[in-house]
């Protein structure tokens, strides 16, 4: 795969994580190797090497991406240890293969729905929840609280337009009240809201968490004001690798309004320290932020 392709998917996956949560961009992406594999024409002896070389782009991409990354890692080493490329044909290794992502996948949606369990214990009647993104506590969270009959309110700061569309989508489907106002207004509203609910990208053991951009300034408003701070996500997003390894996009891009012309640059997510979240909520509960290396799965 060229370099040409990398770049085109580090896209496709910046312009999933707008729609869905990084869990459900990692099922997407599952079926979608699913789907190749059936749909793939070539000799027996370089399915192994075409594989691979998928396998290489999505825990290349800009930014890593979780859980995905730690899943196709955990392909890798299932096909490593039971050595399905020896002595089968081109049939047999594509079931073979298709066998472990069903089973991966299966593994990720059981973490997503008891990290829904997990989760709906946070949220309480009364409650006023701050959101700004598409991930773990809005797609999950939220609509299973209110199935329930929990009685809130969610105040949705508004950046990126089509994230805050697939949040007042998510929210309106959902029959949740809710309330939107420009990020920068924030500092408005601390006196009716009371939880910040975020997601991550990946949590990585040096103590800090990839994330959306503009993240890092929603959470340390919050934590100036003592807002208690929920991080939700599955452990399959906890990852061995530090920050200074998770591929941050740089997105420099020649801009022409008004007159003026200049370059604009931007980053694809945010780096941001655990030191500012006060409770980071996963499948098994919430977990202590100084033992994160203890909940790596690959």
């Amino acid at each position: 795969m060229s370099n040409n392709d990398q770049l085109v998917l580090d896209a496709l996956f910046r312009d999933i994580v707008k729609f869905y949560s990084s869990s459900q961009t990692s099922i997407i992406t599952l079926n979608a190797i699913t789907a190749a594999i059936t749909e793939l024409e070539c000799p027996t002896e370089d399915f192994k090497m075409e594989l691979t070389t998928v396998c290489d782009i999505i825990k290349n991409s800009q930014p890593r991406m979780f859980p995905i990354d730690n899943l196709i890692i955990l392909l890798e080493k299932e096909l490593q240890e039971k050595d399905y490329f020896s002595d089968k044909d081109i049939d047999a290794r594509k079931t073979a293969v298709t066998k472990i992502i069903e089973s991966l996948e299966e593994r990720l949606n059981d973490d997503m729905n008891e990290l829904a369990n997990q989760g709906v214990k946070h949220i309480e009647d009364g409650d006023h929840i701050i959101l700004h993104s598409v991930e773990e506590g809005a797609e999950l969270l939220l609509p299973e609280a209110k199935r329930m009959g929990k009685n809130f309110e969610v105040l949705i700061l508004r950046q990126d337009l089509v994230k805050t569309k697939q949040v007042i989508n998510i929210l309106d489907t959902a029959g949740i009240k809710y309330t939107v106002v420009p990020e920068w207004d924030l500092i408005h509203f601390f006196d009716k809201v009371n939880k910040l609910f975020i997601g991550a990208y990946a949590l990585t053991v040096d103590g800090k968490f990839v994330s959306d951009s503009g993240t890092s300034n929603i959470v340390s408003e919050c934590h100036i004001h003592k807002l208690p701070v929920y991080l939700f996500a599955p452990t399959l997003e906890i990852t061995n690798t530090f920050s200074r390894d998770q591929n941050i996009y740089l997105k420099d891009e020649s801009v022409s309004e008004s007159g003026s012309d200049y370059n604009l640059i931007s980053h694809s997510s945010d780096i941001v320290s655990l030191d500012l979240v006060d409770h980071i909520i996963t499948e098994k509960g919430a977990i202590d932020k100084s033992k994160l290396a203890e909940y790596c799965t690959v």
